[in-house]
């Protein structure tokens, strides 16, 4: 390949990329400025918006810009537009500098097809720009995680200065050959293809942010883990789009589009937080993908069409399907993450009450996951395996985090399963671009058997994954089914001692009280700690009052039905807490 043609192709990857380069640092962006699951989200969604309207633009006002000043215009503002992201000490000033990036990489991909096919032939101008882009964009998060894992998120921007900057100096010393003239390709319907692209980068955009989101910020996996995990993505592309190129275009549109749909929802129904079942589903999901983008960049870059307005039209149709795909799953996944946090601070709570360990270390065990709670960094989900570590905790103690833990991840994992479903809903409409790709695109040869084989392999897998995945108890992964305190049994803490009959006596009352306010266990225990929106208690002194007495008739049931007691002392002490005044109950149980 000529230099100019190696650096227009490298030129065409990296603004694909800076799509999706960003993605492992996201949540690393997101604990330094302090922000939310949405306005992270613009760091994605900005630059998109911006390559979106400024191709859109260039498109209307072509006539007037000739291509190869408009490439390395291009180029100068995509360096400006990174130094600025790599320098600045704002979240405003990181938003500024990716619509910088936005603008050049959106002047840059337009003209770059062009200057790419006057150099190299238009067929193969257009299969090296559409083979960058698609792997620009599914490669991007890995490299970025490495680079984090490496260096910092900063470096991702910083890097891509020298690559751009190479890029213009190659260009403009070098010279431009005229164009070859226009050939008849078949007859597709670009429009249809065009659209495509807006549902296809929709849907992909979710295992892009939600995957690295998952796989960082929930399951705590470092940048660099997560990245070799997210190559599935890019290995799925190479492999199922050359296995099936010869078969039917708008065959591998519908099989591709239901396999990246498939590959959404193993996304949706992990079973566990594993690496493998993720690495599966993204794999399905470049693999789906792979096949689609193929199909479409021949249809929407027809070889007799102005190869600039066909690369600006290509350009804007899929960063607006990255713009489509956040706007929807962003905000879904931030309401369905603020409902998983409380939901797993519930089932911490429970794990906490059911542990079998002294009242004494239980309580300091509490408080230490308490504390961890409330120092995590923003953007960060607690380690708490530290409250083990950096305290004298006993084996018992141990296994109660390690599975509060365990919880506390599978709760935040189903949190995502609305937003993967959401944008499993958005790429399946990608079936419709089948429409305008009937006939068989330029270089291929028409369908054989064998890539088709192939392709119907691919959709059966998906099938076969949340099959998988269900067996595997995906159903219930996540789920915790709060304690009906009406129904707790008289005998919930078994075993001798005064700790257990201590424990067991604290857990009649603590039955008793929440029956009484139609709370469950865990919910009454934290409106009792204080703790703001877990329970709508209002503690006047009536309600304090009608608790507490349901508290020490529940505790003494159980002890009368256990047999703790004999039954006479339990009459006395009956009759003394329906005579007592509330404030001498209150005394009598340390709580005035």
């Amino acid at each position: 390949m000529k230099t100019p043609a190696a650096a227009l192709t490298g030129a065409v990857a990296l603004a694909f990329a800076d799509a999706s380069i960003v993605a492992l640092a996201l949540p690393a962006i997101y604990a330094r400025f302090d922000t939310t699951i949405v306005g992270v989200s613009w760091v994605l969604t900005g630059y998109a918006v911006a390559v979106t309207v400024a191709a859109v633009a260039l498109i209307l006002v072509r006539r007037w810009l000739p291509t190869r000043p408009l490439t390395l215009g291009g180029l100068v503002l995509f360096a400006a537009g990174s130094t600025w992201c790599g320098v600045t000490g704002s979240l405003a000033g990181l938003f500024a500098g990716r619509v910088v990036q936005g603008i050049g990489a959106a002047a840059l991909l337009a003209g770059a097809l062009e200057l790419l096919s006057a150099h190299v032939g238009r067929d193969r101008g257009r299969r090296l720009w559409s083979g960058a882009a698609t792997a620009g964009l599914a490669v991007g998060p890995a490299l970025g995680g490495a680079l984090t894992e490496a260096f910092d998120w900063r470096v991702i921007f910083i890097a891509q200065v020298p690559v751009a900057l190479l890029a213009l100096a190659v260009l403009a010393t070098s010279r431009t050959p005229e164009l070859e003239p226009e050939s008849d390709g078949p007859s597709t319907n670009p429009l249809w293809a065009t659209a495509g692209y807006v549902t296809l980068f929709a849907g992909l955009v979710a295992a892009l942010f939600l995957g690295v989101l998952l796989l960082v910020e929930i399951w705590r996996f470092s940048p660099l883990a997560a990245a070799f995990v997210m190559m599935a993505l890019p290995a799925g592309t190479i492999v199922a789009s050359r296995l099936t190129a010869t078969a039917g275009p708008a065959v591998r549109v519908v099989g591709g589009t239901l396999a990246l749909s498939a590959g959404l929802l193993g996304l949706a129904f992990l079973p566990a937080a594993s690496l493998t079942w993720a690495a599966a589903a993204l794999f399905l999901c470049g693999a789906g993908s792979g096949v689609v983008t193929r199909v479409l960049s021949s249809a929407a870059v027809p070889a007799s069409a102005p190869l600039v307005r066909s690369g600006g039209s290509v350009v804007a149709a899929k960063h607006a399907g990255l713009v489509l795909g956040l706007v929807v799953i962003a905000p879904l996944l931030a309401g369905t993450l603020t409902d998983g946090a409380e939901q797993a601070v519930v089932t911490g709570t429970g794990v906490l009450l059911d542990a079998r360990m002294p009242v004494q270390e239980k309580l300091s065990l509490a408080l230490s996951v308490r504390d961890t709670f409330a120092e995590a960094p923003r953007g960060a989900v607690p380690d708490l395996a530290a409250v083990v570590d950096t305290t004298d905790r006993s084996a018992a103690a141990t296994a109660v985090v390690e599975e509060v833990d365990q919880r506390l991840s599978a709760v935040l994992t189903r949190a995502f399963r609305p937003a993967f479903l959401a944008a499993a809903a958005l790429a399946l409409l990608t079936i419709l671009a089948a429409f305008g790709v009937r006939k068989t695109p330029m270089g291929y040869a028409r369908s054989r058997a064998a890539p088709t084989a192939i392709l119907a392999v691919l959709v059966l897998a998906g099938p076969a994954l949340v099959g998988a995945e269900a067996a595997a108890g995906a159903r219930d992964y996540g789920r915790y089914q709060e304690t009906d305190p009406c129904a707790a049994p008289a005998d919930p803490y078994p075993g001798e001692g005064v700790d257990a009959l201590v424990q067991r006596v604290a857990y009649g009352a603590l039955h008793g009280a929440a029956c009484e306010l139609g709370l469950s266990r865990e919910r009454f225990l934290l409106a009792l700690a204080g703790q703001p929106g877990f329970a709508d208690v209002e503690w006047d002194l009536e309600t304090v009052e009608r608790t507490v007495r349901a508290a020490a008739n529940k505790a003494l049931d159980d002890i009368e039905q256990r047999g703790d007691l004999p039954g006479w002392t339990i009459s006395l002490v009956r009759a003394a807490v329906r005579s007592m005044p509330l404030e001498e109950i209150l005394r009598a149980v340390g709580l005035k």
